[in-house]
């Protein structure tokens, strides 16, 4: 083989990747070259040339020509793809049941898909048999996942299809994807013919199956129960069941790395908190003084507040996960269900800490003879009439003698009630008590209404807003590595820790500066690029960070970039106690509203459904959950009478 033969044989294909995918964009020229050189006396007589023909011709056909193409040659370049889709065309009229295994043989994985686009548009799964046309994608290594895409190939080989998928328990891992699987790349389809029992079966057999994958036990774990997957209650405790006990073996066998957070209480320590971190182990430090000096009932909900940093920032909650905390790696490489909370990480590792916070702190101030729940009542019942003058709110602690059984299933409801109540004064002006019992029942999260008008600021799917969010603060933005010596987590990273002047760019990197210049995000000094107005940085960065904004605790200028953007369509503004991300916090915590994959807390101990057999610890645990969902619920409630009295000393 000469050097030049070799030279070819490595050299990657052309492939049409869409207008959204910067790999088009790097392709143009070659696109354009393929179209040139096509010369339909002599087209190509295999399947990879065919497709990468077919490929080129997506990118004209698109528009996607380089900008130097003079206008005739745009019109020759166009002229000559449709002669390519004729071709193209040709090529696939002529497969037939006794040419097939010859002429589809190891076809390009990139094209896999494309293949079977062109297999379905043209009718050949319409006028080929089941057993020729799947022995020939057998041979072009297209596999079973690769043609369930294909929505008429199914239907074409609908019994075919079904009797491979029920032949092998290991293919239960499609049909799981397909029913409780997040959002794919490219949806799947399944035969008509395959029923709901098949799908129970098929994955009760992978479950017993000798190495099922842990990832797809879990999401058969935290599926909600329904007839059309074949999902029931008993497959779901078995899937459970086989993923714990195979979790439990893996840790017996490898030694792993130790993670996790420590929280203590300093006799020394002089700053009220310290973070650091050792290995990977977090460790959270208290001081001493600083607690024994806060142990007033304010200061107290002011320490979940602002020291365990519950919501620092506008009265908006840390606590949910949020999509900006998690990293590209974890998004490629995590399986979510279809009804998942989508974790991470980030919000792992802040769901232990302050979990850890709430226990430490309610331990110390019972040595302190306060129980934290007599502060709750203390606010609700005392301190929002003598600060407010706001009446009616009750809220009953649990009795000191209640164990931790009795003390979650009372929190729990007091929960709902103080929600409950709060909604009513929003609504009504007034808590009346006969009407928050009248109308018991599982309190809405999303819904719970606020008095402030268009509370919360949020994005919307606006491309601009968007991109400019994408290219500021995510890890996968091209605009986070110049050089080795020029990097950054995101780009707010890079331009705030390196003078990165516009000519240190990479080409592909100027439209994205130039994009975020032309919205006066960031400015151009001529010695360096450099954040531009911090006001509107503060509004990005909460929509980046709490994946929502909260108008009402805004200066004036930050309301002027709002007001123009939510004209522009980038933002939209809307009422209710709670973020949507808060409220998604609550309801997978507390119940099955939104997700399947929660602790479903709230439902558990409200119907004495709770895991019999952990004992009182699991309930201590339970309780130090409510707990802080509980001072949560009461650090939003306080922002909006917060917000309420400081507009009317505005307007005094």
């Amino acid at each position: 083989m000469d050097a030049e033969t070799a030279d070819d044989r490595f050299t990657p294909r052309l492939r049409y990747y869409g207008a959204g995918d910067l790999a088009t964009y790097w392709q143009l020229q070659r696109a354009a070259e393929v179209v040139e050189g096509f010369d339909p006396a002599a087209p190509p007589d295999e399947v990879n040339g065919i497709l990468e023909l077919h490929n080129a011709r997506l990118f004209v056909e698109a528009g996607f020509i380089p900008t130097d193409v003079v206008e005739d040659d745009r019109e020759a370049l166009v002229a000559a793809a449709k002669r390519i889709r004729r071709t193209v065309a040709q090529w696939f009229g002529a497969l037939e049941d006794d040419n097939l295994a010859d002429m589809l043989t190891e076809v390009d994985w990139q094209y896999r898909q494309h293949l079977l686009d062109l297999l379905a548009g043209l009718g050949v799964f319409g006028r080929c048999s089941a057993t020729a046309m799947l022995t020939a994608l057998d041979g072009a290594n297209v596999h079973i996942g690769d043609m369930l895409t294909s929505k008429r190939l199914v239907e074409n080989y609908d019994m075919t299809i079904r009797e491979r998928l029920l032949a092998d328990p290991n293919r239960a891992e499609l049909v799981i994807r397909h029913h409780l699987g997040g959002k794919m790349m490219n949806e799947t389809f399944l035969p008509a013919s395959f029923t709901p029992a098949d799908s129970r079966a098929l994955m009760e057999a992978y479950i017993d199956s000798t190495e099922p994958n842990p990832n797809y036990l879990k999401l058969i774990a935290d599926a909600p129960i329904d007839s059309k997957s074949g999902v029931d209650a008993k497959l779901v405790v078995k899937a459970k069941r086989r993923y714990d006990a195979m979790i439990e073996e893996f840790f017996k066998t490898t030694p792993g790395i130790k993670t996790g957070c420590t929280v203590a209480v300093s006799s020394t320590q002089v700053e009220p908190a310290k973070v650091t971190l050792n290995e990977m182990v977090m460790e959270y430090t208290f001081s001493q003084a600083w607690l024994e000096d806060t142990l007033d009932f304010p200061s107290v909900l002011n320490n979940f507040q602002f020291l365990f940093e519950f919501a620092p920032q506008d009265g908006l909650l840390t606590l949910p996960a949020f999509d900006g905390e998690r990293r590209g790696l974890e998004l490629a490489m995590g399986m979510n269900g279809a009804k998942d909370y989508r974790t991470g990480h980030i919000f792992t590792a802040k769901d232990r800490a302050t979990l850890l916070q709430t226990a430490m702190y309610q331990r110390y101030l019972g040595t302190k003879d306060i129980d934290l729940e007599e502060v709750l009542r203390w606010y609700f019942e005392e301190h929002l009439l003598a600060e407010y003058g706001i009446a009616g709110f009750v809220f009953s602690p649990s009795s000191p003698t209640a164990n931790y059984l009795e003390r979650c299933r009372n929190l729990f409801a007091e929960m709902e009630s103080v929600a409950t109540q709060f909604g009513l004064l929003v609504e009504d002006g007034e808590i009346d008590h006969d009407v928050a019992a009248a109308g018991a029942d599982l309190v809405r999260y999303r819904t719970i209404p606020s008095a402030q008008e268009g509370k919360y600021i949020y994005a919307t799917d606006h491309t601009e807003i968007r991109t400019i969010l994408h290219i500021l603060f995510s890890d996968q933005s091209h605009l986070t590595y110049i050089n080795e010596d020029m990097r950054g987590e995101n780009a707010v990273d890079l331009l705030r820790r390196n003078k990165v002047s516009y000519e240190s760019l990479h080409e592909y990197q100027q439209p994205l500066v130039d994009k975020l210049i032309e919205h006066g995000v960031i400015e151009n000094t001529g010695d360096r690029i450099r954040l531009k107005d911090s006001d509107l940085f503060h509004v990005l960065k909460s929509l980046n960070d709490y994946e929502a904004a909260a108008y009402h605790h805004l200066n004036a200028k930050c309301h002027a970039h709002v007001d123009r953007m939510v004209n522009a369509g980038w933002l939209v503004r809307r009422s209710s106690l709670l973020t949507d991300a808060e409220a998604a916090y609550f309801n997978y915590n507390l119940n099955s509203v939104d997700f399947s994959n929660g602790p479903k807390l709230r439902n558990k101990y409200q119907h004495g459904i709770q895991p019999k057999g952990n004992g009182e610890a699991q309930h201590q645990h339970t309780y130090y959950s409510a707990l802080r969902l509980m001072v949560a619920l009461t650090i939003k409630i306080n922002d909006e009478f917060w917000l309420l009295d400081a507009t009317k000393k505005q307007q005094a």
